[in-house]
């Protein structure tokens, strides 16, 4: 007879992972767990790990559960590797939205004086990372400074390497789209000039929703029946998915979208 596993909890979840990052990080402390929230010291330094998307992953397949830590653990690990100069062929531009701002300031309230972000529009902001081949570096003042990159040099290189780096592929029809780059940087796609009606044959001005990092769809603003279906993605994967990006859907204006009002 087969017998399901019992699904862990977030803390035995949390338990799990810290025992393998110990193992991962030599000399590094786990001080606390609290659910999905872990404190550790390392070289006197103190730092907070949150695994809420790497939960959310195993919840929504369990079976995985192995590989899903390996990759948090690979990522979370570089955080304690020697400060190396940024890449400039690796640096991109990531989306997100308010509520990932307050979550980072209630972490580190000198978040904002050290790193580099700048608002999209009213609802999304943009950040810049170095993908590194385990994990995404957040790039800070000092990093640019580091190697002499202007702002706006960093800008310029980010979005040439997203739209130099991936093949963007379209799927579906109907009015009704999604763009695919690789899993982690379709959000992103919104910065570039791609959004014409050329390209989308929708109803109406192109409206887009980014739920999560690797899903963009895309439908027509008098498209009410492709809207729906829209809607209801966007919300369903903020309820249930990982590393969601907004709950709100966006209306192409004068070529920038802009929150959709309802």
């Amino acid at each position: 007879m087969f017998f399901k596993k019992k699904r862990l909890n977030e803390t035995e979840f949390s338990q799990k992972f810290a025992k393998q990052l110990i193992k991962k990080v030599k000399g590094l402390k786990i001080t606390s767990i609290n659910e999905l929230d872990i404190k550790s010291e390392f070289n006197e330094g103190k730092h907070q790990h949150f695994l809420n998307n790497a939960y959310s992953e195993y919840i929504n397949d369990p079976k995985f559960i192995k590989e899903i830590i390996e990759k948090y653990v690979n990522g979370t690990s570089a955080m304690f590797l020697p400060k190396e100069l940024l890449d400039e062929e690796r640096i991109l531009p990531v989306i997100k939205d308010r509520r990932f701002i307050k979550s980072l300031e209630e972490i580190n309230a000198n978040f904002e004086e050290n790193h580099i972000y700048e608002f999209y529009n009213e609802e999304l902001i943009i950040f810049y990372v170095e993908d590194r081949e385990t994990s995404i570096h957040y790039i800070s003042k000092d990093d640019i400074e580091e190697i002499n990159l202007s702002l706006e040099k960093l800008k310029e290189k980010a979005l040439e390497n997203l739209s130099n780096n991936f093949e963007i592929k379209r799927h579906g029809e109907n009015g009704y789209f999604m763009l695919t780059v690789g899993g982690n940087y379709e959000s992103s796609l919104i910065l570039l000039d791609i959004w014409h009606h050329e390209n989308f044959l929708v109803d109406g001005n192109i409206v887009a929703g980014i739920p999560s990092r690797d899903v963009l769809l895309i439908t027509g603003s008098t498209d009410s029946v492709n809207l729906h279906r829209l809607y209801d993605s966007v919300k369903n994967i903020n309820e249930t998915g990982d590393h969601v990006v907004s709950d709100k859907i966006f209306e192409l204006i004068n070529n920038k979208f802009e929150v959709l009002k309802i």
